[in-house]
């Protein structure tokens, strides 16, 4: 919001500034009218405390490149907007989409909730409003989404064994704002669409059924019964047909036809004539179909056009008398597991609060990017807003957390401090093992403090690490070599070893908020830019005169001083966007700007004498009116939804509260856990893996282990040792026959053609059949992935083309389609985790000499199962 200021401000000095008398245009409306909020209590219950974090596009990267990465963003930084204004939240736009890391590219395709919480309002229009602007003498129309999620959450401290208190908690809202329409899901059935919108009757063909009908292979979709029990197929739903059914079981009745499409006249009646002779009684007007098929004729008559042959056992409705009655309905039967829910908002256009909250965790969908046009805009563009904030007394929150840590294990100590002046030696080839790099080398002292997640220090390949023992009186230490993570004074990223000093060089815990500074902002819009506009030169000297003064306030408050001290430490400059995403683009800096708690209004609380209070610098009045700048305050009151909201989930109706850096709050407890296998246990296990095999599969393996609890020391070594057999040690991500041994298999759900080859053995734990691949796709999309894996060979090939999904499949295959495994592998049973895996059969040269069948490989298996437990430390 307010992006458009600095558009306004150009408009000044352009051919507009000549036609600011013109007509006024008309202010932005809603398809409806905003209802006006039931009252109703705030909720006295608050959420369960939260678990798991995700980041909000599912982004696996290092938590210092996520923040760095916001410098990307067309606009909208924390906590300055291009603007100069201030700024609650983070964008992610067109700037940010698609950049490339270390855990490849950013994929916007859909937004993810941040963390474990409840969705405690939402709003979504049919279509986005618009409103009016003059460009180059012109009137234009903008649309902007004013769609919104809108969900609560609890942070809570660990507990300390021994010790009754409650840890301190705090309860937060992150707000996912600029969301799609409701129209574009219309638009795209097969859009995933969130798990909180209530379930329509209505229900869709599932986009991954394959039934077909004889003659026609081309045409896939649902069969269509004559009976509940063992019916014959009489027509074809596409996929993506929306239906309602009724009754219970496997198979349900249609209840929105009244037979099959090629028999229905436009209003949806049916044409036909059956012979009566044939039909048995079920009720008054309702028939069975005794003979083997029966025509439907075109007029009462043996002798009229036959316009379809319905099957034994038929049931159907009739009217009239005589030989030949008038066909009115056909009752069809559909497999209701072929048909998923249909999920829609409770209304559209007006905020929606949820009584009660829905629960929704970590990495599930909220929804997708919607569009929003500021006046120079030639087309919409995609963009989310995100945001956290607090009604809760944060500071007094982070001093509990802060004595509450000194009682934490040092094990929750996961981040190492590397303070300002750390020495960065310059890399020498002659590094390593046995001539380590040493303080008298050549360095660069760092220009600033930066927090380093263990998971980054442990995902370092093993060249960039050393170790020294202690020795002669001298402590143990470990080298880093750290590339584009520290600074030097001139802003220049180093590339360099740093030393830890064990013991010495500080690590500290999440619960620590080490850096975290409380801001009480109480400047005002109006001075804030008054100081914008006087640092861009805008003011002549009459504007300077008369808003210097506040400018001057600005510049002095405590929220701009602390970013000075992060960013302009002489106080040389002005303190500009430009300054701002400069700095965002240094890991340490962006990283102390996140770490700023700023206590300031809502810009979703809307009073219309905030933003009146801009009429003046940006030269709007009455006898000359500013008539964009009308237009966007016109579209600010249609953007605000604080009102309707804030006293019943519980905030503060004033719009007062703590804002957070989100980014930087998921990175500190998002990273908190350092990685459950490090590279070097991983590429201990997998001997015979490349340095470049180990990097692509270590963040997607850590990530499926961490959402299916391979948690525990026996769990990772024995679900990476059955990989390293089945993937000979990460080399293959599908199994190597044709598939065809699976063809036919029924235990698989191998029910069609070709579904052997199609749906062979894929991923790190080889996915077998089409029901474990249907029951994958399920899974996907549960968790917002709109994955296509059943449709085709090309789909099914995904689950062994991508290491994400083939390690997710590996995990999901462990955790969900053979749920005992980490039962068993709790209780070090390599036989049983190794059936699971792999099944039993009778073996030439068994393993095992008192069992009759065992799994394939037994002493590779065994093998495996050592290296891991060696490299776990078991």
């Amino acid at each position: 919001m307010l992006d458009a200021i600095l558009d306004f401000v150009d408009a000044l000095k352009d051919e507009f500034s000549r036609r600011r008398a013109g007509p006024v245009p008309p202010a932005p409306q809603p398809s409806e009218p905003p209802a006006a909020p039931t009252p109703v209590p705030a909720a006295a219950a608050t959420p369960q405390p939260l678990r798991k974090w995700s980041h909000p596009f599912g982004y696996k990267s290092n938590p210092l490149l996520q923040l760095t990465q916001l410098a990307n963003a067309v606009a909208g930084y924390y906590p300055l907007g291009r603007n100069g204004m201030w700024h609650g939240g983070v964008h992610f736009d067109r700037g940010t989409a698609g950049i490339e890391g270390a855990a490849g590219a950013l994929d916007q395709s859909y937004v993810r909730c941040l963390a474990d919480g409840e969705v405690v309002a939402y709003r979504i229009d049919q279509n986005s409003p618009s409103n009016t602007y003059l460009l180059n003498g012109q009137s234009v129309q903008r649309t902007f989404s004013r769609n919104f999620v809108l969900v609560r959450h609890r942070l809570q401290a660990p507990a300390i064994e021994g010790r009754a208190e409650v840890p301190p908690s705090l309860t937060f809202y992150s707000l996912y704002m600029h969301l799609q329409d409701w129209a574009d899901y219309q638009a795209n059935p097969t859009l995933p669409r969130p798990a909180f919108w209530p379930e329509a009757a209505t229900r869709r063909v599932k986009a991954t059924v394959n039934d077909v009908l004889p003659g026609h292979p081309e045409q896939r979709g649902l069969k269509v019964l004559n009976q509940a029990l063992h019916g014959k197929t009489i027509a074809l739903l596409p996929r993506g047909a929306e239906v309602t059914v009724s009754g219970e079981g496997a198979y349900r009745k249609l209840a929105n036809s009244r037979g099959p499409a090629f028999l229905q006249n436009p209003d949806g009646s049916l044409r036909g004539y059956l012979s009566f002779s044939h039909l048995q009684p079920i009720t008054a007007s309702e028939y069975r179909i005794q003979s083997t098929t029966l025509n439907v004729r075109a007029a009462p008559g043996n002798h009229s056009e036959i316009l379809a042959r319905l099957p034994h056992g038929s049931e159907v409705t009739l009217s009239g008398e005589g030989q030949y009655r008038k066909l009115e309905s056909i009752n069809q039967y559909v497999h209701f597991a072929s048909l998923e829910g249909i999920r829609q908002p409770q209304a559209h256009d007006r905020v929606q609060v949820l009584d009660p909250p829905v629960p929704i965790k970590a990495g599930e969908l909220i929804g997708h990017l919607g569009c929003y046009q500021d006046r120079t805009d030639a087309e919409p563009q995609q963009k989310l807003h995100l945001e956290v904030f607090s009604g809760e007394n944060v500071e007094t929150f982070i001093n509990a957390s802060r004595a509450w840590a000194q009682h934490l294990p040092a094990s929750g100590k996961t981040w190492l401090k590397l303070a300002k002046g750390t020495p960065v030696v310059a890399h020498q080839n002659s590094f390593g093992a046995t001539q380590p790099p040493t303080l008298s080398a050549a360095s660069t002292p760092s220009a600033a403090t930066l927090l380093l997640p263990k998971s980054l220090l442990d995902g370092l390949p093993a060249e960039q690490k050393i170790q020294v023992p202690e020795a002669n009186g001298q402590s143990a230490c470990n080298w880093y070599r750290l590339a584009g993570l520290l600074h030097d004074q001139h802003n220049l990223l180093l590339d360099g070893w740093v030393r830890e000093e064990v013991g010495v060089t500080p690590w500290v815990s999440p619960w620590e908020w080490e850096g975290y500074d409380i801001i009480f902002n109480f400047d005002t819009d109006q001075n804030r830019l008054a100081y914008f506009l006087s640092a861009i030169g805008h003011f002549n000297e009459d504007e300077l005169a008369q808003y210097g003064a506040k400018a001057e306030i600005t510049d002095k408050g405590e929220m701009q001083t602390r970013l000075y001290d992060i960013i302009d430490r002489d106080r040389n400059g002005k303190m500009t966007a430009e300054e701002l995403q400069a700095a965002l683009r240094l890991p340490a800096l962006a990283q102390s700007i996140s770490q700023l708690v700023i206590f300031y209004e809502s810009e979703w609380h809307y009073q219309a004498r905030r933003w009146d209070a801009l009429d003046g610098p940006l030269g709007h009045s009455g006898s000359t009116p500013h008539v964009n700048w009308l237009a966007e305050k016109e579209r600010i009151k249609q953007l605000c939804w604080w009102d309707e909201v804030a006293e019943r989930v519980g905030l503060p109706a004033h719009g007062q509260v703590f804002h957070m850096h989100p980014i930087g709050l998921f990175g500190m407890f998002g990273c908190e856990q350092s990685l459950l296998v490090t590279r070097e246990q991983l590429a201990l296990i997998m001997k015979s893996a490349s340095n470049e095999l180990i990097d692509l599969y270590l963040l997607p393996i850590n990530s499926a282990m961490m959402a299916f609890e391979i948690n525990s020391s026996l769990r990772k070594a024995h679900f990476l040792a059955q990989i390293a057999h089945e993937t000979s040690e990460l080399k293959y991500s599908e199994e190597v026959a044709s598939g065809e041994a699976y063809e036919g298999r029924s235990d698989l759900g191998n029910i069609q053609s070709g579904d052997g080859r199609r749906f062979k053995g894929r991923g790190l734990l080889q996915l077998t059949g089409r029901s474990n691949y249907e029951a994958f796709e399920r899974y996907l999309r549960s968790i917002g992935e709109n994955s296509d894996v059943t449709s085709s060979t090309e789909m099914a090939e995904k689950i062994s083309n991508s290491p994400q999904m083939a390690s997710l499949a590996a995990a999901y295959f462990w955790g969900k389609i053979k749920s005992k495994l980490n039962a068993a592998a709790d209780r070090d049973d390599l036989y049983w985790v190794s059936v699971y895996v792999n099944g039993w059969a009778s073996q030439v040269n068994p393993y095992y000499a008192d069992k009759q069948l065992e799994p394939n490989h037994m002493r590779e298996r065994v093998a495996m199962l050592i290296r891991a437990k060696e490299a776990f430390g078991i």
